[in-house]
Protein backbone atom coordinates (compact mmCIF):
# COMPACT_ATOMS: atom_id res chain seq x y z
CA UNK A 1 0.00 0.00 0.00
CA UNK A 2 1.52 3.03 -1.11
CA UNK A 3 0.68 7.12 -0.52
CA UNK A 4 2.02 10.18 -2.21
CA UNK A 5 2.17 13.52 -1.93
CA UNK A 6 2.33 16.54 -3.85
CA UNK A 7 3.06 20.43 -2.53
CA UNK A 8 2.96 23.21 -4.94
CA UNK A 9 3.00 26.92 -4.55
CA UNK A 10 2.90 30.30 -6.51
CA UNK A 11 3.43 33.77 -5.48
CA UNK A 12 2.61 34.68 -8.84
CA UNK A 13 0.81 38.63 -8.86
CA UNK A 14 -1.74 36.82 -11.64
CA UNK A 15 -4.05 35.15 -9.29
CA UNK A 16 -4.56 32.68 -12.73
CA UNK A 17 -0.94 32.46 -13.10
CA UNK A 18 -0.16 31.65 -9.50
CA UNK A 19 -3.19 28.93 -9.33
CA UNK A 20 -2.26 27.64 -12.51
CA UNK A 21 1.31 27.21 -11.29
CA UNK A 22 0.60 26.05 -8.09
CA UNK A 23 -2.03 23.39 -9.11
CA UNK A 24 0.57 21.94 -11.80
CA UNK A 25 3.52 21.83 -9.45
CA UNK A 26 1.43 20.30 -6.71
CA UNK A 27 0.33 17.41 -9.68
CA UNK A 28 3.52 16.42 -10.36
CA UNK A 29 5.81 16.73 -7.07
CA UNK A 30 2.29 14.06 -6.41
CA UNK A 31 3.13 11.93 -9.55
CA UNK A 32 0.13 9.99 -9.04
CA UNK A 33 -2.73 9.38 -12.03
CA UNK A 34 -5.54 9.96 -9.45
CA UNK A 35 -5.64 12.63 -6.84
CA UNK A 36 -8.46 11.61 -3.75
CA UNK A 37 -7.91 14.94 -1.93
CA UNK A 38 -6.81 18.37 -2.77
CA UNK A 39 -6.57 21.06 0.20
CA UNK A 40 -6.37 24.60 -0.84
CA UNK A 41 -4.57 27.62 1.30
CA UNK A 42 -4.82 31.03 -0.45
CA UNK A 43 -4.13 34.15 0.91
CA UNK A 44 -6.66 36.94 0.11
CA UNK A 45 -4.43 39.15 -2.23
CA UNK A 46 -6.40 36.12 -5.26
CA UNK A 47 -9.93 36.38 -6.02
CA UNK A 48 -11.23 32.79 -5.73
CA UNK A 49 -13.89 33.71 -8.47
CA UNK A 50 -10.52 33.38 -10.75
CA UNK A 51 -8.54 30.78 -9.18
CA UNK A 52 -10.95 28.49 -8.15
CA UNK A 53 -12.33 26.98 -11.76
CA UNK A 54 -8.26 26.72 -12.97
CA UNK A 55 -7.49 25.15 -9.54
CA UNK A 56 -10.67 22.51 -10.70
CA UNK A 57 -9.38 21.65 -14.29
CA UNK A 58 -6.13 21.46 -13.36
CA UNK A 59 -7.03 18.96 -10.29
CA UNK A 60 -9.21 16.81 -12.58
CA UNK A 61 -12.05 18.05 -10.56
CA UNK A 62 -10.92 16.58 -7.33
CA UNK A 63 -12.70 16.20 -4.20
CA UNK A 64 -11.31 19.61 -2.51
CA UNK A 65 -11.65 21.86 0.02
CA UNK A 66 -9.60 24.90 0.84
CA UNK A 67 -9.80 28.18 3.30
CA UNK A 68 -8.65 32.07 3.29
CA UNK A 69 -5.83 32.50 5.16
CA UNK A 70 -3.37 35.33 6.52
CA UNK A 71 0.16 33.23 5.55
CA UNK A 72 1.15 29.91 4.27
CA UNK A 73 3.28 27.63 6.03
CA UNK A 74 5.48 25.30 3.70
CA UNK A 75 8.64 23.29 4.32
CA UNK A 76 11.26 25.43 3.41
CA UNK A 77 9.86 29.03 4.24
CA UNK A 78 6.75 30.99 5.30
CA UNK A 79 5.00 33.52 3.02
CA UNK A 80 2.39 36.16 3.40
CA UNK A 81 1.21 35.87 -0.11
CA UNK A 82 0.36 33.43 -2.47
CA UNK A 83 -1.31 29.94 -3.44
CA UNK A 84 -0.86 26.66 -2.02
CA UNK A 85 -2.31 23.09 -2.88
CA UNK A 86 -1.93 19.50 -1.19
CA UNK A 87 -2.59 16.73 -2.89
CA UNK A 88 -2.65 13.41 -2.11
CA UNK A 89 -3.21 9.86 -4.01
CA UNK A 90 -3.55 6.88 -1.37
CA UNK A 91 -4.61 3.27 -1.27
CA UNK A 92 -4.27 3.03 1.97
CA UNK A 93 -5.68 6.15 3.16
CA UNK A 94 -9.86 7.05 2.20
CA UNK A 95 -11.12 10.62 2.49
CA UNK A 96 -14.94 12.01 2.91
CA UNK A 97 -15.70 15.87 2.41
CA UNK A 98 -18.57 17.90 3.37
CA UNK A 99 -19.67 21.54 4.03
CA UNK A 100 -22.41 23.88 5.40
CA UNK A 101 -22.56 27.09 4.50
CA UNK A 102 -25.17 30.38 5.40
CA UNK A 103 -24.27 29.64 9.25
CA UNK A 104 -25.16 33.13 10.38
CA UNK A 105 -28.74 32.87 9.62
CA UNK A 106 -29.27 29.10 11.45
CA UNK A 107 -29.06 27.30 14.89
CA UNK A 108 -25.30 26.66 14.77
CA UNK A 109 -25.32 23.23 16.51
CA UNK A 110 -27.17 21.96 14.13
CA UNK A 111 -25.43 23.51 11.48
CA UNK A 112 -22.29 21.49 13.38
CA UNK A 113 -24.78 18.37 12.77
CA UNK A 114 -25.14 18.56 8.76
CA UNK A 115 -21.53 19.25 8.58
CA UNK A 116 -20.40 16.12 10.35
CA UNK A 117 -23.42 14.12 8.69
CA UNK A 118 -22.45 15.56 5.25
CA UNK A 119 -18.96 14.35 5.54
CA UNK A 120 -19.74 11.00 7.00
CA UNK A 121 -21.88 10.74 4.32
CA UNK A 122 -19.00 10.92 1.62
CA UNK A 123 -16.92 8.40 3.65
CA UNK A 124 -18.25 5.44 3.34
CA UNK A 125 -17.70 2.35 6.08
CA UNK A 126 -14.43 3.33 6.73
CA UNK A 127 -12.51 3.38 10.10
CA UNK A 128 -12.75 6.93 10.95
CA UNK A 129 -9.07 8.50 12.41
CA UNK A 130 -9.73 12.12 12.54
CA UNK A 131 -11.63 14.98 11.19
CA UNK A 132 -10.51 17.93 10.17
CA UNK A 133 -12.38 21.32 9.13
CA UNK A 134 -11.89 24.80 7.76
CA UNK A 135 -14.49 27.78 9.11
CA UNK A 136 -15.39 31.38 9.03
CA UNK A 137 -13.39 32.71 11.61
CA UNK A 138 -15.74 35.71 11.70
CA UNK A 139 -18.32 33.29 13.76
CA UNK A 140 -18.78 35.05 16.83
CA UNK A 141 -18.41 31.18 18.89
CA UNK A 142 -17.51 28.44 16.99
CA UNK A 143 -17.80 26.22 20.09
CA UNK A 144 -21.40 25.83 19.42
CA UNK A 145 -20.52 24.66 16.00
CA UNK A 146 -17.77 21.99 17.34
CA UNK A 147 -20.49 20.49 19.87
CA UNK A 148 -22.63 19.83 17.11
CA UNK A 149 -19.72 18.37 15.55
CA UNK A 150 -18.46 16.36 18.55
CA UNK A 151 -22.94 15.56 19.13
CA UNK A 152 -21.95 13.14 15.91
CA UNK A 153 -18.85 12.22 16.08
CA UNK A 154 -18.15 11.61 19.66
CA UNK A 155 -16.73 14.19 22.51
CA UNK A 156 -13.30 12.37 22.20
CA UNK A 157 -13.02 11.88 18.38
CA UNK A 158 -10.39 13.59 17.21
CA UNK A 159 -11.68 16.80 16.13
CA UNK A 160 -8.96 19.37 14.32
CA UNK A 161 -9.95 22.76 13.29
CA UNK A 162 -8.78 26.02 11.76
CA UNK A 163 -10.36 29.60 11.27
CA UNK A 164 -10.24 31.13 8.14
CA UNK A 165 -8.61 34.39 8.54
CA UNK A 166 -7.22 38.18 6.22
CA UNK A 167 -4.31 39.28 8.50
CA UNK A 168 -6.32 41.37 10.85
CA UNK A 169 -8.41 42.92 8.12
CA UNK A 170 -11.43 41.03 9.68
CA UNK A 171 -13.27 41.57 6.29
CA UNK A 172 -12.87 39.18 3.53
CA UNK A 173 -12.34 35.85 4.32
CA UNK A 174 -13.51 32.72 2.34
CA UNK A 175 -13.73 29.04 2.48
CA UNK A 176 -13.97 26.91 -0.55
CA UNK A 177 -15.58 23.34 -1.30
CA UNK A 178 -15.76 21.71 -4.95
CA UNK A 179 -16.92 24.53 -7.44
CA UNK A 180 -18.30 26.40 -4.41
CA UNK A 181 -17.05 29.73 -2.99
CA UNK A 182 -18.37 29.87 0.69
CA UNK A 183 -18.19 32.69 3.29
CA UNK A 184 -20.19 31.91 6.95
CA UNK A 185 -19.25 28.59 6.33
CA UNK A 186 -17.26 25.45 6.69
CA UNK A 187 -15.68 22.72 4.82
CA UNK A 188 -15.03 19.64 6.26
CA UNK A 189 -13.00 15.92 6.16
CA UNK A 190 -13.00 12.84 7.44
CA UNK A 191 -9.32 10.81 7.18
CA UNK A 192 -9.55 7.19 7.81
CA UNK A 193 -9.08 3.42 6.89
CA UNK A 194 -5.59 2.58 7.26
CA UNK A 195 -4.57 5.77 8.25
CA UNK A 196 -2.79 7.28 10.76
CA UNK A 197 -3.14 10.59 12.59
CA UNK A 198 -1.16 12.10 15.82
CA UNK A 199 -1.78 15.54 17.34
CA UNK A 200 0.04 18.08 19.83
CA UNK A 201 -0.87 21.77 20.40
CA UNK A 202 0.11 24.32 22.44
CA UNK A 203 0.00 28.06 23.14
CA UNK A 204 3.14 29.59 24.87
CA UNK A 205 1.14 32.03 26.57
CA UNK A 206 1.02 32.74 30.43
CA UNK A 207 -1.18 34.53 32.80
CA UNK A 208 -0.50 38.54 34.00
CA UNK A 209 -1.24 39.22 37.74
CA UNK A 210 -3.38 37.33 39.76
CA UNK A 211 -6.13 35.25 39.22
CA UNK A 212 -10.09 36.79 39.32
CA UNK A 213 -13.09 34.99 38.87
CA UNK A 214 -15.74 34.76 36.05
CA UNK A 215 -18.92 35.40 38.17
CA UNK A 216 -21.48 35.65 35.24
CA UNK A 217 -21.20 34.37 31.56
CA UNK A 218 -23.00 32.99 29.37
CA UNK A 219 -22.19 31.18 26.65
CA UNK A 220 -19.14 33.30 24.99
CA UNK A 221 -20.25 36.51 26.75
CA UNK A 222 -18.96 37.11 30.09
CA UNK A 223 -20.53 39.53 32.02
CA UNK A 224 -18.85 40.47 35.68
CA UNK A 225 -15.40 39.15 36.96
CA UNK A 226 -14.67 39.43 40.76
CA UNK A 227 -17.80 41.63 41.38
CA UNK A 228 -17.07 44.38 38.60
CA UNK A 229 -17.81 44.43 34.92
CA UNK A 230 -16.23 42.12 32.73
CA UNK A 231 -13.84 45.04 30.57
CA UNK A 232 -12.38 46.39 33.47
CA UNK A 233 -9.84 43.72 33.56
CA UNK A 234 -8.69 45.14 30.92
CA UNK A 235 -9.03 48.73 32.46
CA UNK A 236 -6.62 47.64 35.38
CA UNK A 237 -4.18 46.88 33.09
CA UNK A 238 -4.23 49.01 29.60
CA UNK A 239 -6.00 52.13 31.23
CA UNK A 240 -6.56 54.80 28.73
CA UNK A 241 -5.01 52.74 25.70
CA UNK A 242 -8.16 50.76 26.05
CA UNK A 243 -10.33 53.79 25.47
CA UNK A 244 -11.24 52.86 21.57
CA UNK A 245 -11.80 49.35 22.33
CA UNK A 246 -15.70 50.09 23.25
CA UNK A 247 -16.27 51.15 19.56
CA UNK A 248 -15.25 47.87 18.39
CA UNK A 249 -11.70 48.64 16.57
CA UNK A 250 -9.68 46.13 18.47
CA UNK A 251 -6.99 45.87 16.18
CA UNK A 252 -3.92 43.69 17.49
CA UNK A 253 -4.61 44.94 21.00
CA UNK A 254 -7.19 42.22 21.76
CA UNK A 255 -5.50 39.21 19.81
CA UNK A 256 -1.96 39.85 21.63
CA UNK A 257 -3.52 39.90 24.85
CA UNK A 258 -5.84 37.53 24.66
CA UNK A 259 -8.44 36.27 28.50
CA UNK A 260 -6.56 32.90 29.77
CA UNK A 261 -8.98 30.69 31.53
CA UNK A 262 -8.04 28.27 34.02
CA UNK A 263 -9.18 24.23 33.29
CA UNK A 264 -8.88 22.51 36.31
CA UNK A 265 -6.37 19.40 35.89
CA UNK A 266 -4.45 21.03 33.03
CA UNK A 267 -1.15 22.50 32.63
CA UNK A 268 -2.56 24.65 30.11
CA UNK A 269 -4.93 28.20 30.09
CA UNK A 270 -7.78 27.69 27.60
CA UNK A 271 -7.13 31.54 25.83
CA UNK A 272 -10.06 33.18 24.47
CA UNK A 273 -9.60 36.11 22.08
CA UNK A 274 -12.15 39.24 22.89
CA UNK A 275 -14.17 40.14 19.98
CA UNK A 276 -16.24 42.70 21.14
CA UNK A 277 -16.81 44.74 23.76
CA UNK A 278 -20.65 45.43 24.76
CA UNK A 279 -21.92 49.15 26.19
CA UNK A 280 -22.32 47.18 29.52
CA UNK A 281 -18.77 46.62 30.01
CA UNK A 282 -19.63 42.94 28.98
CA UNK A 283 -17.26 40.51 26.60
CA UNK A 284 -17.57 38.75 23.77
CA UNK A 285 -15.49 36.28 23.74
CA UNK A 286 -13.94 33.83 20.40
CA UNK A 287 -15.34 31.11 22.17
CA UNK A 288 -17.53 29.41 25.41
CA UNK A 289 -15.98 30.22 28.92
CA UNK A 290 -16.91 28.73 31.95
CA UNK A 291 -19.24 30.35 34.71
CA UNK A 292 -17.05 30.30 38.26
CA UNK A 293 -13.36 29.59 36.19
CA UNK A 294 -10.22 31.26 37.22
CA UNK A 295 -9.30 34.15 34.62
CA UNK A 296 -6.11 36.06 33.87
CA UNK A 297 -4.90 38.58 31.17
CA UNK A 298 -2.33 36.79 29.45
CA UNK A 299 0.51 37.32 27.41
CA UNK A 300 3.83 35.90 25.31
CA UNK A 301 7.05 36.31 23.92
CA UNK A 302 8.99 35.41 21.16
CA UNK A 303 10.76 32.59 23.25
CA UNK A 304 7.81 30.58 24.55
CA UNK A 305 5.86 30.77 21.77
CA UNK A 306 8.58 28.40 20.04
CA UNK A 307 9.38 26.34 22.93
CA UNK A 308 5.23 25.95 22.92
CA UNK A 309 5.69 24.68 19.12
CA UNK A 310 8.52 22.44 19.87
CA UNK A 311 6.65 20.64 23.09
CA UNK A 312 3.83 20.29 20.20
CA UNK A 313 6.05 18.49 18.02
CA UNK A 314 6.92 16.44 21.09
CA UNK A 315 3.49 15.73 21.43
CA UNK A 316 3.48 14.43 17.90
CA UNK A 317 6.41 12.39 18.43
CA UNK A 318 5.11 10.57 21.43
CA UNK A 319 2.30 9.51 19.59
CA UNK A 320 3.76 8.25 16.39
CA UNK A 321 4.71 5.52 18.17
CA UNK A 322 8.03 5.21 16.09
CA UNK A 323 6.31 5.66 12.50
CA UNK A 324 7.70 8.04 10.56
CA UNK A 325 5.31 10.55 9.07
CA UNK A 326 3.82 11.35 5.87
CA UNK A 327 2.72 14.80 6.14
CA UNK A 328 3.02 17.47 8.54
CA UNK A 329 -0.34 19.94 8.45
CA UNK A 330 0.11 22.95 10.68
CA UNK A 331 -2.53 25.59 11.87
CA UNK A 332 -1.29 28.62 13.54
CA UNK A 333 -2.93 31.64 14.77
CA UNK A 334 -1.62 34.37 13.41
CA UNK A 335 -1.03 36.44 16.06
CA UNK A 336 1.47 34.28 16.77
CA UNK A 337 2.74 35.15 12.91
CA UNK A 338 2.85 38.84 14.38
CA UNK A 339 4.67 38.08 17.50
CA UNK A 340 7.64 36.35 15.82
CA UNK A 341 7.41 38.08 12.43
CA UNK A 342 10.78 37.08 10.90
CA UNK A 343 11.55 34.27 13.66
CA UNK A 344 8.15 32.45 12.68
CA UNK A 345 10.26 29.87 10.82
CA UNK A 346 12.20 29.09 13.18
CA UNK A 347 9.30 27.12 14.73
CA UNK A 348 8.91 25.45 11.46
CA UNK A 349 12.88 24.51 11.93
CA UNK A 350 12.12 23.16 15.24
CA UNK A 351 9.29 21.05 13.92
CA UNK A 352 11.48 19.93 11.51
CA UNK A 353 13.86 18.52 13.81
CA UNK A 354 12.09 16.56 15.90
CA UNK A 355 9.57 15.08 13.33
CA UNK A 356 12.50 14.84 10.30
CA UNK A 357 13.42 17.29 8.13
CA UNK A 358 12.50 15.38 4.57
CA UNK A 359 8.61 15.66 5.86
CA UNK A 360 6.64 17.67 3.48
CA UNK A 361 4.76 20.30 5.37
CA UNK A 362 2.35 22.47 4.52
CA UNK A 363 -0.02 25.07 7.07
CA UNK A 364 -2.09 27.84 7.22
CA UNK A 365 -2.34 30.62 9.88
CA UNK A 366 -5.90 31.24 11.22
CA UNK A 367 -8.22 32.86 13.25
CA UNK A 368 -9.39 30.29 16.02
CA UNK A 369 -7.59 26.77 16.28
CA UNK A 370 -9.71 23.45 16.96
CA UNK A 371 -7.60 20.74 18.65
CA UNK A 372 -7.69 18.00 21.91
CA UNK A 373 -6.73 19.80 25.12
CA UNK A 374 -5.88 17.99 28.33
CA UNK A 375 -8.85 18.57 30.63
CA UNK A 376 -9.60 17.00 34.47
CA UNK A 377 -10.56 13.96 32.77
CA UNK A 378 -8.17 10.84 31.81
CA UNK A 379 -9.01 11.56 27.87
CA UNK A 380 -8.36 14.39 25.42
CA UNK A 381 -11.32 16.20 24.00
CA UNK A 382 -11.53 18.75 21.46
CA UNK A 383 -11.74 22.63 22.38
CA UNK A 384 -12.18 25.60 20.45
CA UNK A 385 -8.67 27.54 20.88
CA UNK A 386 -6.69 30.89 20.39
CA UNK A 387 -3.83 31.56 19.98
CA UNK A 388 -2.31 28.25 19.36
CA UNK A 389 -0.09 26.07 17.43
CA UNK A 390 -1.81 23.23 16.21
CA UNK A 391 0.93 20.37 14.68
CA UNK A 392 -0.75 17.30 13.09
CA UNK A 393 0.78 14.01 11.13
CA UNK A 394 -0.55 11.99 8.70
CA UNK A 395 1.02 8.08 8.72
Amino acid sequence: MTTQIGIGFSQSLDAETAARDAAFQSKTNLNADQIDIALIFSTIHYNPSQTLPILQTVLNQARMIGSSTAGIILSDSIETRGIAVLTISSDEMKFGAGFIDSLDGQDIHRAGNLLARNTLADFGRYSRHAFLFLVDGHLENNSILLKGIQEILGNVFPILGAGSCDDFHFAGTFQLFQNNILTNAAAGLIIGNHASVSVGCRHGWRPLGKPRIIDKADGNIIQTISGKKAFSLYEEYFGDEVAGLHSGQFGQMSILYPLGIFIEGSNEYLLRNTVAIRPDGSIVCQGDVPEGAEVHIMISNKDSCKQAAIIAAEEVQNGLAGKKPKLIIIFESMARLKLLGRMAFEEIENIKHILGADVPIIGMYTNGEVCPFQTVEKFKKPYLLNESILVLTVS
